[in-house]
């Protein structure tokens, strides 16, 4: 098998990455579903579901579902599996359609490619599939991934470790697949280096560890890892764009200036349990030397459904979005009275600015509102949630006004113009009431946190999208979600031991390369998933392998270098990995990327360029930027390259390819 990083070397497969193909030939196991889920039914909703909806279905063609897309309408089927040009819904959105669609505003290029894309890769059994499914009710149970259920029960005495790979092992068997063998060891500590602190290991950590003789090598450097300050500032890069999202550099600058960013380093540092963590935030009152939390809903901007939007995911597992208008549509246990009901706990709440900086205000009265469904119908948006916990408040009779009064505040709000000198804080809160009913005895506040967790180290969760753990996505092992959450929530939620029981498992340390070269389906875990590396993974690892040391954090970050990747490779949890021209582009054209890749003082290119023989620099390249040895085919194509340029550029332009390169870009 050819290395990866040749691929990068070759010209023609230079231009292979600059059209956004695979990258290097690397195998990215995913598929039509998450593209549909992550890019294809957000864009038909948007721009299309307003006549094609359930309730709504003009020409009989409904879009909101894979499904029924499939299944067509009065003018026939919609797209045609793998005919793109052929396929009615291609042609009616393109460029220059008559009849045009939507009615008012063409879709970009860019969408237009979107569905292009989609259509090229529909498998043809799809449409034989759907006429049937499409008519038939979505379960609100969720059916295992695969046939028959796990009948077994983990014994008390073993480690958590050893039970998430038995639930694994029995169902390679009753798939009938063989795993993948464990991953070669400079790979495995490549791998956990990355998912546990954020960037690749150093030389010397690498070397450290393979002289290391103790039997329980693996252990110990997993535990090292979680105790270092790195834990704590990678998982806070992480959690922040999964609970604020990417929201550029203002945005992060305000985050970094309002403690967020310290917030949620002490919190993982501190390991606190994360059911608190998430009460600290919903509350949004931290004590004055833990600041921080409040931002959460700050951020916000007195927006109560941007707040409910945002905390469903995190609490519940799943997107409430859809359930604005009526019930979801397709997973049908997610109703419009829990959207407009997690929004109630947040419509007393206003931003206010105090001497201590901003803060949470939040009134005893008012808030008291209805919601109408798509048929009219007005119904009170009472404290009712997804996870079936209520909170019973009593409502203001017909014509009553209420009256507001320090009587009802722990802390009142200020008199007239007087300014805040802290927030209000009620007798009665709504947030209070929400931290509790969604933090203690919610159990799928565990679920959703586990199955976050599982994706950082696995690659995908066990339900998959991971924020769309609704009946529609059954979760591909139900009894290991089952008894990880369970485990989660027993342990007090302790993200740092569920983070090392994955490590230790058997499953985390297999190779991505299957057995026998034949591929195994990516819900399976029979062979570790490949990860595209985050911008910030990417720009950590760059300066550790570039200059032989990992960044200082100690430091300010270099804003316009950070910045410039997110912009380029702002996805976290993806559904789908897709590279792109732009991302190609970067690469080649970037002055930031050229400023990493000059030949300053003490850095890898220079320190290359010094070395005076092709093949000794070429090894001592690979060495340095892939910690392996260079297999044989590989090494002859890259002493061939750099026997053709001179030693300054000839170097320069190796260490980017092999930066720029599938085995560099991907956690494998």
């Amino acid at each position: 098998m050819v290395p990866f990083g040749v691929h990068f070397i070759r010209p023609a497969l230079r231009c292979a990455l600059a059209i956004g193909m695979s990258w290097g030939g690397l195998s990215l196991q995913a598929g039509d579903d998450p593209f549909w889920e992550s890019h294809v039914a957000p864009l038909l909703k948007e721009r299309c579901g307003e006549c094609h909806n359930p309730l709504k279905a003009k020409s009989r063609l409904d879009l909101s579902s894979l499904q029924t897309v499939l299944r067509g309408g009065d003018r026939g089927a919609a797209v045609l599996p793998g005919r793109v040009e052929d396929s009615l819904l291609f042609r009616v959105l393109s460029a220059g359609a008559d009849p045009h669609m939507p009615p008012k505003g063409q879709l970009s290029e860019d969408q237009v490619d979107v569905i292009r894309t989609w259509i090229s890769r529909i498998p043809a059994t799809a449409v034989s599939s759907a006429s049937t499914s499409a008519r038939a009710e979505p379960s609100t149970k969720v059916p295992p991934a695969f046939a028959g259920s796990v009948d077994w029960v983990p014994p008390t005495h073993l480690p958590v470790s050893r039970v998430v790979d038995r639930y694994l092992e029995l169902g390679w068997k009753s798939r009938k697949l063989t795993p993948a063998s464990l991953a070669p060891v400079p790979t495995l500590v490549r791998r956990v280096y990355l998912d546990l602190v954020g960037r690749v290991p150093t030389a010397e950590e690498l070397s450290r560890y393979l002289s290391d003789r103790r039997r329980d090598r693996w252990e110990w450097l997993v535990d090292e890892l979680l105790a270092g300050p790195e834990y704590s500032r990678h998982m806070a890069e992480v959690m922040d764009v999964v609970l604020m999202g990417r929201k550029g550099p203002d945005a992060e600058k305000q985050r970094r200036e309002r403690h967020w960013f310290a917030y949620l380093e002490s919190s993982f540092r501190e390991n606190r349990p994360w059911n608190r963590v998430v009460a600290e935030m919903i509350r949004g009152r931290p004590e004055p030397a833990d600041r921080g939390a409040e931002w959460y809903l700050y951020e916000r901007r007195n927006n109560p459904q941007a707040m409910a939007e945002a905390l469903a995911p995190v609490v519940f597992g799943v997107q409430i979005k859809c359930a604005q208008c009526h019930d979801h549509m397709v997973a049908r246990e997610i109703k419009q009275a829990h959207y407009w009901g997690l929004v109630a706990a947040f419509n007393r709440t206003r931003n206010v600015d105090t001497p201590s900086g901003p803060g949470l205000s939040e009134s005893a009265i008012g808030g008291f509102v209805s919601f109408a469904n798509l048929k009219k119908e007005s119904q009170p948006a009472v404290l009712t949630f997804f996870n079936g916990r209520r909170v019973d408040e009593p409502w203001p009779r017909e014509g009553e006004k209420e009256v507001d009064s320090p009587e009802k505040y722990w802390v009142p709000p200020p008199e007239g113009k007087e300014p805040w000198k802290e927030p209000a804080r009620p007798k009665f809160s709504r947030r209070d009431a929400l931290a509790e009913a969604v933090t203690e005895g919610n159990s799928l506040l565990s679920r959703a946190m586990v199955n976050r967790l599982w994706a950082l180290m696995f690659g995908r969760g066990l339900v998959h999208p991971v924020d769309l753990m609704d009946s529609k996505h059954p979760p591909s092992h139900p009894e290991l979600l089952d008894w990880l959450s369970g485990e989660f929530a027993r342990s007090g939620y302790d993200v740092q031991r569920l983070l090392r029981e994955m490590a230790l498992t058997r499953a985390y340390r297999l190779d991505s390369r299957p057995q026998g070269g034949k591929s195994v389906p990516s819900d399976s875990f029979a062979t570790a998933t490949e990860k595209p590396l985050s911008a910030e993974q990417q720009v950590a690892s760059l300066v550790t392998v570039l200059t032989g040391h990992p960044p200082q954090f100690t430091v300010p970050v270099n804003a316009t270098r950070r910045q410039a990747w997110i912009k380029q490779f702002p996805e976290l949890f993806a559904a789908e990995y897709q590279p792109s021209l732009q991302q190609s582009l970067f690469f080649a054209n970037s002055a930031v990327v050229d400023e990493l890749l000059s030949a300053s003082e003490g850095s890898l290119t220079a320190r290359l360029a010094a070395i005076p023989d092709p093949r000794a620099r070429a090894r001592e390249a690979i060495v340095s930027v892939y910690g392996r040895e260079a297999e044989p085919e590989e090494l002859r194509e890259t002493v061939a390259f750099l026997s053709r340029r001179p030693p300054d550029t000839g170097t320069r332009d190796l260490v980017w390819a092999l930066v720029t390169s599938a085995e560099f870009q991907f956690n494998h």
